[in-house]
């Protein structure tokens, strides 16, 4: 019998953590417990904790009663007893939906690359993950193409025209309103995060990348607080990391305290659409500038620095595959989205821009509930 008990006020790293451990007959199981520790150090929500926690659960106890699934024979795990979870066990006899299982597949993956990464097992874990049934003709989804070909546009475009268009006579301005839009499309922040005053802060910054002669820009994940008193761990690109550098140690050297987006004086800013109005203006002067015909100009009066945030979703998806990573696990959490119907909309998209015939494939298996459910939200917000 798979039980679980509650660990808290775990030390780690000077951080206080609260996780779970499964239990099999009295027995702690080190593999899942090792998983669910290693997701509340780095994603230390209660909910999420408890999310994947169930999931793990559910599939160890289903697993367990046909295969005696332990620590030791993990490795044997083979593609008919993972569908036999997923159809026999999710679909056919508890009939949840299809979001429901996805999410219990994202899990799997994540523990399943975890325990290799992590030395616990020899070999990597791959199974097709397979559950729907063949899609019709009518489950594609053309709408997608539309609406993210409207959003999105590529690193050259976001320079030349949002980034070339910010314009002031204070070097100070100029820099912190030029990371502004940076922080949208490389980072996915919302108009509102840019400004709150839970992120960017300027002396967790300075500790984390402090002034030096032979600073080398790197990748590095923060904190950043969004929706719902919710915050998620992002992956900050080296062009992101170099602009922040360059300003908390140059132009915004003055900034004591709070985020460093903020007035000259070190004050807050608390105008929630400062980035969205900066966005306009720069945009517009583009489009007057470049005498954009009336086509392109109708798309970008649709942009806003909101749609940045789409463009991330959108290179953020490419940077998996070129990494070997999966989306499906990343995604949702870099951009903090409750629904993986939107995950699957920027995967669908990159998949289309990119010409991916096998994601295309794959994701048209999946389009059956997909493609039905998100055809009828696209619809409705559309009409």
């Amino acid at each position: 019998m798979i039980e679980y008990k509650k660990v808290t006020d775990t030390k780690y790293n000077e951080k206080t953590v609260h996780s779970y451990v499964l239990v099999n007959n009295g027995v702690p199981l080190l593999l899942p417990s090792a998983f669910l520790l290693h997701t509340a150090i780095e994603y230390p929500s209660s909910n999420t904790s408890k999310t994947y926690m169930f999931a793990l659960k559910s599939f160890y106890e289903q697993v367990d009663s046909k295969t005696n699934l332990t620590d030791s024979n993990i490795e044997n795990l083979t593609e008919k007893e993972m569908s036999g979870y997923l159809v026999g066990i999710l679909k056919k006899e508890r009939n949840v939906k299809p979001s429901t299982i996805e999410h219990h597949i994202t899990i799997l993956k994540e523990f399943f690359k975890y325990l290799y990464n992590s030395g616990l097992i020899s070999k990597e874990l791959h199974f097709s993950y397979s559950y729907l049934d063949k899609p019709t003709e009518e489950d594609f989804l053309p709408g997608i193409t539309t609406e993210m070909h409207d959003a999105y546009f590529d690193e050259k475009t976001f320079k030349q025209s949002i980034l070339g268009y910010v314009e002031s006579d204070c070097p100070f301005i100029q820099e912190r309103n030029e990371l502004i839009p940076k922080l949208g499309y490389y980072a996915g922040f919302r108009a509102a995060e840019v400004i709150d005053p839970r992120n960017l802060n300027i002396n967790e910054l300075r500790e984390l990348l402090p002034e030096s002669e032979t600073f080398i820009p790197k990748s590095k994940h923060m904190n950043v607080f969004g929706k719902g008193l919710k915050y998620r761990r992002v992956p900050f690109p080296p062009e992101l990391i170099r602009s922040i550098y360059t300003y908390i140690w140059g132009n915004g050297r003055q900034i004591k305290t709070g985020n460093i987006i903020c007035r000259k004086n070190g004050s807050p800013l608390v105008d929630t659409s400062f980035a969205t109005n900066l966005f306009r203006q720069c945009a517009n002067d583009y489009c007057l500038d470049k005498g954009l015909s009336e086509l392109e100009h109708k798309i970008w009066n649709k942009r806003s620095h909101h749609k940045l945030r789409k463009c991330a979703a959108t290179n953020w998806v490419t940077t998996c595959y070129e990494n070997g990573d999966d989306p499906w696990i990343y995604i949702p959490q870099w951009l903090g989205h409750k629904s993986l119907w939107t995950t699957f909309k920027y995967i669908y998209f990159e998949a289309l821009f990119h010409k991916r015939a096998d994601v295309l494939e794959t994701l048209s298996l999946e389009s059956t509930k997909y493609g039905k459910k998100f055809k009828k939200k696209f619809e409705k917000s559309n009409g």
